[in-house]
């Protein structure tokens, strides 16, 4: 477990890690030949969701843990956010109303419940808690408001805005930056929401927290 000295992934963290990797890897892979077109347009189709970057985050980041990184804090607790995010919006959201099929159905529970439950887990076991809290919080608003330029830039080349908040002429200029910075806020509001409970949770277990980024 984490501890104030020792903060660099243990072997079973790493193998842990390496198992969510190759789960994210795989789930994303299979979906880049579920659509119509080719892999390369399915995934640049794939690409224009939120619940994608949180996934390739995923992915990228678990697999660089696997191979012995050591991601910043706020790295952790920006990716632990996003995709706590992904999964909450969809089955609170979206679930009841979407219905995969066949080996989507599949890929969709791996996007949407493994991967976000397993990297919430791996986070809460094998990370030491963070004292400052709001330290992390200016990583945590990164992935919404790059998402948000993205929305913008892909929006205006192809017309196809992927969440009505981000649907710039459907909300106009002003709708669409209040959208984006009150994403960044809640954003925020849930990371730090995270950090304080695993900072909770790691006092009743007498873990101590380091000072170390």
């Amino acid at each position: 477990m984490p501890n104030s000295g020792n903060t660099r992934p243990t072997p079973r963290a790493r193998v842990l890690a390496a198992i969510i990797a190759l789960c994210a890897f795989a789930a994303l892979a299979v979906q880049t030949t579920l659509g119509d077109g080719s892999i390369l347009q399915n995934l640049g189709a794939m690409l224009r969701y939120f619940t994608i970057w949180s996934n390739v985050a995923a992915c990228l980041v678990m697999a660089w843990i696997a191979l012995g990184g050591q991601p910043p804090r706020a790295v952790m607790a920006a990716l632990t956010t996003a995709i706590t995010v992904v999964g909450v919006v969809y089955w609170g959201l979206l679930a009841a109303t979407h219905d995969p099929v066949g080996l989507d159905r599949i890929t969709n529970q791996f996007h949407h419940t493994f991967v976000p439950l397993a990297t919430v887990a791996w986070w809460l076991a094998f990370t030491p808690p963070n004292p400052r809290v709001w330290s992390v919080v200016p990583a945590i608003m990164v992935p919404p408001l790059a998402y948000g330029a993205f929305a913008f830039v892909h929006g205006e080349l192809t017309g196809f805005y992927a969440y009505f908040f981000l649907d710039l002429p459907a909300q106009g200029a002003a709708g669409f930056i209040i959208a984006n910075i009150v994403l960044a806020l809640f954003f925020a509001l849930v990371g730090a929401g995270l950090v304080s409970g695993k900072n909770a949770l790691a006092r009743r277990r007498g873990i101590t927290a380091s000072l170390h980024p």
